[in-house]
């Protein structure tokens, strides 16, 4: 049986129990509560009595079924199709949770002249110093140059947030994206002036700046999630929320799961090191610390 032949059989059973239509609305999502404490009860007398429970797969089946029966009388009650809200619940735990072939992630510069392409493969020097007591660090690129200004923490706090630019360098690595450091390095798209202004212009880069703050924020409840695999998915929502006017629209909740979590491992190192040389590998999808000098 299909999800709209079982929701149509179901909607002929959907009883109305008073004369406020309001409340009958609201019995089914009290109704749904209720049965998922009853799949509980049977998770509960499974683990009890163990083997000697015979009649468990027969009444859990039975109750994910009554709990299947709420959510399409709730669905009949708001004239949503059930089949539908099946797809879209396929389409959203693909972007969450289905393991991808990182080499195979998008460059957003393939199709740009080679002098507007990131590097497929650099290093850069993160080194602190101290200057009138303020901790400060300068990014060092492989032609021995300055990129960008030098950073501090920006706050009261010793909190290490000057190396926060080994974030842009993971969404570089792993997401093939980072107009912050495609303007540091002079790779702006100028070749196509709409991409130039509106994926490579200052609204795109206060855009990847706000994405970095706001992990960050959450990654400080967290442990900088050095014991983490994983990042909550409201906050990876919240970020294609942020970014689904430019090119990084199509990225995947997974994609910059990756891209977070590999980032913050390269980012811990270098506050524990104090600094040092990472290898930012597009062609391989990698970031990767490299020591200090």
């Amino acid at each position: 049986m299909d999800f709209k032949s079982y929701q149509q059989k179901a909607a002929k059973t959907i009883q109305r129990y008073t004369k406020n239509d309001d409340a009958n609305n609201y019995i089914p999502f009290l109704g749904i509560i209720g049965e998922a404490g009853s799949v509980l009860t049977e998770l509960k007398k499974k683990l009890r009595d163990g083997d000697s429970y015979i009649n468990y797969d027969h009444k859990l089946k039975e109750e994910l079924g009554d709990v299947l029966w709420y959510v399409a009388a709730i669905s009949t009650q708001h004239k949503f199709d059930l089949n539908e809200i099946a797809e879209l619940n396929v389409v959203k735990i693909e972007d969450r949770f289905t393991d991808l072939d990182i080499l195979a992630f998008k460059n957003y510069d393939d199709n740009y002249p080679e002098i507007e392409k990131f590097p497929r493969e650099f290093e850069i020097n993160f080194i602190p110093y101290d200057e009138n007591g303020k901790k400060k660090v300068k990014i060092i690129g492989i032609d021995g140059e300055p990129i960008g200004d030098p950073l501090t923490d920006n706050t009261y706090d010793d909190d290490g947030y000057r190396f926060h630019d080994i974030f842009h360098y993971g969404y570089i690595a792993f997401l093939g994206w980072s107009p912050v450091v495609r303007s540091l390095l002079k790779k702006k798209r100028k070749s196509d002036s709409a991409v130039d202004e509106n994926e490579d212009g200052a609204r795109a880069k206060i855009t990847e700046e706000l994405i970095s703050l706001f992990v960050y924020n959450y990654a400080n409840d967290h442990q900088l999630f050095k014991y983490s695999h994983s990042v909550d998915t409201d906050v990876l929502k919240a970020i294609q929320r942020f970014t689904r006017k430019i090119e990084i629209k199509d990225c995947t909740t997974k994609q910059w799961e990756v891209a977070i979590i590999n980032s913050y491992k390269v980012f811990n190192e270098l506050r524990q090191n104090n600094g040092g040389r990472v290898l930012v590998s597009l062609k391989n999808r990698k970031l990767i610390y490299l020591g200090k000098n």
